[in-house]
């Protein structure tokens, strides 16, 4: 990998604490994705699956390609953007947010993540490899047009919010 790309990677990776995936292919392109992060309400004891809410998925691709980098489009299940030459500011990196909807994202299976009334239930949960990300690059060049792809796979980090214990009120009143 050329320093220019590792210099790119770098500046996006560092104030990130926790990295979902990287890949590349062929060299052409890269494509890097923060951990998404959705904090869910307790669910009934009887669920088995967590119902995943809307993610948002920050992601960047360095590219490269001989000649000029025309389009390069970023995915996750049904939602896609393409950006366009002129949207990304050089020929060596793009970057997007996506929000995918919940209804584009698998169920997480576990038995011990946020139940309503069970205190001892996990309060966090990592689900590694819930979704994949898609990268593609379009390149131009006296040559012809060539096309290049990567992918990672995505994380998502579900926390649990529970409702604050509510303090019994004194019915007898202060005397």
């Amino acid at each position: 990998m050329n320093q220019i790309r590792k210099l790119i990677l770098a500046l996006f990776l560092t104030p990130v604490v926790a990295i979902a995936g990287v890949a590349h292919a062929n060299g052409d392109i890269v494509v890097v994705a923060r951990e998404s992060t959705a904090t869910l309400a307790p669910r009934a004891a009887t669920l088995e699956l967590v119902n995943i809410p809307p993610l948002v998925f920050a992601l960047r691709a360095a590219i490269r390609c001989q000649g000029d980098a025309t389009s390069v489009t970023l995915s996750i299940a049904d939602t896609a953007r393409t950006l366009a030459s002129e949207e990304h500011e050089d020929q060596w990196s793009a970057e997007t947010t996506l929000t995918v909807p919940a209804t584009q994202i698998a169920l997480a299976a576990s038995t011990r993540f946020c139940i309503a009334g069970d205190s001892e239930s996990s309060d966090e949960l990592l689900v590694p490899d819930l979704t994949t990300a898609h990268a593609s690059l379009r390149c131009e060049s006296d040559k012809g047009v060539s096309m290049h792809f990567a992918s990672t796979q995505l994380q998502v980090r579900l926390l649990c919010q529970r409702p604050e214990a509510q303090v019994p009120s004194d019915s007898t009143g202060d005397r």
